[in-house]
């Protein structure tokens, strides 16, 4: 799918982290914005060392925790521990192969970090999101203390930081159709088939 960034309504930090309580009457889950704290935003460079050794000590022991899959029940959860892993491997995949034109970002909450993406550099014309995974503990069902909603403030930041770049359009992958990415300005890549023709999906929307 791509995104065209001149006039993209979502650049202006719409999306605020917010947490589940449980409804003391019907057991329901009620949406509570959070009030007090925003998300921050970091993005280290492949091709700086000091980046590098940073990612290595920030980022990476985290994805690594992500990555070990829990409750196999839990699909959401399951999905984001993979993609943490995919981060990680493509990271040293591309760092030994000598590929430095990528970065990564993630969306931090009181100094922990709620989600991660790999993507490549504004120098590309058209740069693509790789792979963004959220917190995997905040996606099990009935969870109320994680906080949610760090993958699309992560996507949203990203798109206004490359939009601040100059870049005109920006590229993912999704592995479903619905209207999540629709009602936020992504259009189907003909190009490559309709959500851009990788094989191994690295984003799941319904993982903010």
């Amino acid at each position: 799918m791509f995104l065209e960034l001149q006039g993209y309504p979502y650049t202006n930090h719409n999306f605020r982290p917010y947490f589940f309580t449980k409804d003391a009457t019907t057991g329901d889950l009620i949406k509570i914005p959070g009030t007090q704290d925003s998300f921050q935003f970091k993005t280290y460079n492949l091709g700086i060392q000091a980046d590098i050794d940073s990612y290595n000590a920030e980022v990476k022991p985290v994805l690594l925790e992500w990555s070990e899959e829990g409750d196999p029940f839990e699909q959401e959860s399951v999905y984001a521990s993979r993609l943490s892993n995919n981060i990680v491997q493509d990271v040293e995949r591309d760092l030994d192969n000598g590929m430095l034109s990528k970065e990564v970002h993630v969306a931090t909450y009181e100094g922990r970090i709620e989600a991660v993406s790999y993507a490549q550099s504004p120098e590309i014309t058209a740069p693509e999101i790789e792979t963004i995974a959220a917190n995997p503990a905040g996606l099990i069902t009935d969870q109320t203390t994680v906080v949610k909603g760090g993958g699309s403030a992560l996507l949203d930041s990203m798109a206004r930081t490359y939009k601040e770049e100059g870049v005109d359009r920006i590229r993912l992958y999704s592995s479903r159709h619905d209207n999540y990415y629709a009602n936020r300005g992504w259009q189907s890549d003909t190009e490559d088939g309709a959500c851009g023709g990788l094989e191994i999906p690295p984003l799941f929307p319904e993982l903010f």
